[in-house]
């Protein structure tokens, strides 16, 4: 099984832009994930093609299972 989180914001064209992290932690709060995502919008430190990251639009933790068949 892979977990992953997805962090998606907003950027200032109003499009989505996110970032992937493999391999969170298991007991990783909501309030873990929404203060480094507003970290990250304050300190401005990555570059997209569409603008700044404004503001946070959601966080997810999604799981895969792999079910090998031969």
């Amino acid at each position: 099984m892979t977990r992953k989180l997805v962090m998606s914001f907003l950027t200032a064209e109003g499009t989505t832009s996110s970032m992937t992290i493999d391999q969170p932690k298991e007991d990783l709060s909501e309030q873990e994930v929404r203060g480094v995502m507003e970290a990250i919008i304050a300190a401005n430190i990555f570059n997209t093609s569409r603008g700044d990251l404004t503001e946070i639009k959601s966080a997810a933790i999604i799981t895969t299972t792999e079910e090998v068949l031969i």
